[in-house]
């Protein structure tokens, strides 16, 4: 079971790895983003193809091209593959148009040395200057066809015709021989490759942008030093260390203080985590969860004919049946059953956090304003008690957003209620 919206994958996540330069690229980015490996092994082979990027950095830094290039080349290899663009194979009637047509002479001239200029670029400064062998061998078939394709053109030496100038006709009728023996099959591969090498190379350069680290797994407690959300200009880092015997956290903290944004992080170093990237923080050591779910901001649904309290119970039904299930889930509530009142949100929230306590291996963190349960809670080791600190300076909230244990007691919703005057807004009129 993985339930990761409220993580905001499109909009907040794949912009920090995104540096493609064309659409589908991006689209296997996004794939690659959203799709978690079954198991730690294949998630560890994942880590490795980008390990693999980091260790040729040198070659792949500065990997780059002009789009309208490539959209231009890409279409030209295509047309080509599929038949909807004849070249001219025969070098006299390719002479005659050339000296008879100069719009012929420029249009293939052009076409012929974008495309031997970008594959011959992509060939020379990039592929064949990697160390293949640091890349593992599920990876390696990529890099084949990679290679493959660009070694059918003969472009060290029609590039060097090029750059000198002397581009022959013969040179133009062996490049369109060559191009013409292409079939769609291996044209739609090597574009597959390319994206697909171009999105591992895009995570790479998000890791060494905002310095991410991969994490360790393990098979039992969870560690997160310096942890942050990574959007987040100014952030300020925490850790948490979770024994293999606990469950539940319980944060608390005042309005504003930054328990969504804390979850969040945690939830989103646990998901990449498993999505096989490095994660913001110092260092992690997690175990494998084979069900992850963050529940920040669960709404009605309109279509379904759920209540904002119905949905929190629907997905909470699903998460307690994950926990039954052989495996491990991770689970993130954001202030649990606030659709409700204040009664009935003390009474089951008591039950969910004392039934949840017992899922051992598991993890479940639970934010809420119902500080009632402190002294309500049957006492157990398995459960933990956080809060986000916030100062009171002259009666002014000052907050830090540090991660400490213990409840918290602060309540300043009358506080700022009050600062911002609506008491005397509110009163009846004399």
């Amino acid at each position: 079971m993985i339930h990761i919206q409220d993580l905001h994958l499109e909009a907040e996540i794949l912009p920090l790895f995104n540096y493609t330069q064309n659409a589908d690229a991006e689209d296997a980015l996004s794939k690659l983003l959203s799709e978690l490996p079954s198991s730690v092994e294949l998630i560890q082979e994942k880590q490795a193809v980008i390990k693999a990027f980091l260790d040729n950095w040198s070659v792949l830094a500065d990997f780059s091209y002009q789009k309208i290039h490539f959209q231009e080349v890409r279409a030209f290899l295509l047309d080509v593959s599929n038949g909807r663009v004849r070249l001219e194979d025969n070098r006299f009637r390719l002479s005659v148009k050339l000296l008879f047509s100069e719009k012929e002479r420029y249009t293939s001239r052009a076409r012929y040395v974008q495309t031997i200029s970008f594959l011959h670029r992509l060939q020379q400064q990039y592929v064949l200057q990697l160390t293949v062998s640091g890349f593992p061998a599920s990876f390696r078939p990529i890099l084949e066809k990679l290679v493959r394709f660009l070694h059918r053109f003969i472009l060290p030496i029609t590039a060097l015709a090029i750059q000198q100038d002397s581009f022959s006709v013969a040179q133009m009728v062996r490049f369109a021989r060559q191009l013409q023996a292409v079939s769609p099959e291996e044209v739609s591969a090597f574009w597959q490759a390319f994206y697909v090498f171009e999105a591992y190379w895009s995570l790479a350069k998000g890791m060494l942008r905002y310095g991410f680290v991969f994490p360790i797994f393990q098979d039992n407690g969870l560690t997160l030093e310096q942890f942050y959300h990574p959007i987040l200009a100014l952030p300020v880092k925490n850790t948490l260390v979770l024994k293999p015997t606990d469950s539940v956290l319980i944060l608390t903290g005042p309005n504003m203080a930054g328990k969504s944004t804390l979850l969040k992080a945690i939830g989103l170093c646990v998901y990449l985590a498993h999505v096989g990237v490095g994660v913001p923080a110092a260092a992690c050591q997690l175990p494998f969860f084979h069900s992850i779910v963050v529940a920040i901001n669960l709404t009605d649904s309109l279509k379904n004919g759920y209540s904002h309290f119905m949905a929190e119970i629907q997905n909470l039904k699903a998460v307690v049946q994950a926990a039954q299930r052989p495996g491990r889930t991770f689970a993130v509530f954001d202030e649990l059953f606030r659709g409700t009142n204040v009664d009935d949100a003390l009474d089951i929230t008591q039950a969910t956090i004392e039934g949840l306590a017992s899922s051992q291996g598991s993890y479940f963190m639970v934010s809420t304003h119902l500080l009632q349960l402190e002294s309500r809670l049957t006492i157990q080791p398995s459960i933990h008690a956080y809060s986000i600190e916030c100062l009171l300076e002259e009666q002014v909230p000052r907050f830090t957003y540090r991660l400490l244990p213990g409840w918290s007691s602060l309540r300043i919703g009358k506080l700022l209620f009050e600062k911002e005057g609506l008491y005397e807004l509110l009163r009846p009129y004399a």
